[in-house]
């Protein structure tokens, strides 16, 4: 008989909260107090396009295009505050190392597959795992980490499944080939 993962409080104990709070610590920093277009983002923003609408797609440049696939189908839902936020945070971007820029997308496209709900759901989370000492957090990671992964599994499989936006397209399978009689 297979020995019952320990249960804990501990928000980081599942792989998908966990992801969602390591998107959610990423998201908190767009909520500082930065400029809200950053320095490296003005050199591609020409006089003529700031009166207009410096801030469309089109008007990006090269860089911020690439630092910001992954919200490209989305972009032009998205608030003047908002693209402003993103802009900020991938301001960095080419700076930043392969593996950096891989987390960075899939964290950006884990976040815009989010309904608008579920972001304030991950924000009230995230908020909550900030009121949890260092110390806890440390503690329960470590627990984590002690778990064989059949266990992992078995506590990611129980965890409530996340929907996607409506927005979001989901591949689809492809259509099984009769056999050959």
């Amino acid at each position: 008989m297979q020995a019952r993962p320990r249960q804990t409080n501990n928000p980081f104990a599942h792989p998908v909260l966990g992801l969602i709070l390591g998107v959610l610590a990423w998201s908190a920093v767009a909520q500082t107090n930065a400029p809200l277009v950053p320095k490296s983002s003005a050199a591609y923003i020409t006089a003529p396009q700031a009166k207009t609408d410096s801030l469309a797609w089109a008007h990006l440049g090269a860089n911020q295009q690439q630092a910001l696939q992954p919200l490209a189908a989305t972009w032009s839902k998205l608030s003047e505050t908002q693209k402003k936020k993103w802009i900020t945070l991938s301001a960095d971007y080419a700076d930043l190392p392969t593996t950096a820029k891989d987390r960075l997308h899939a964290r950006m496209a884990e976040w815009a597959a989010l309904t608008p709900k579920q972001r304030t759901q991950a924000r009230l989370n995230f908020s909550q795992t900030q009121a949890v000492p260092t110390d806890d957090k440390a503690e329960r990671w470590e627990i984590y980490q002690t778990l064989t992964p059949e266990q992992k599994h078995a506590l990611a499989a129980s965890a409530p499944k996340v929907p996607l936006a409506p927005h979001v397209k989901v591949p689809k399978k492809p259509a099984s080939v009769p056999a050959a009689r």
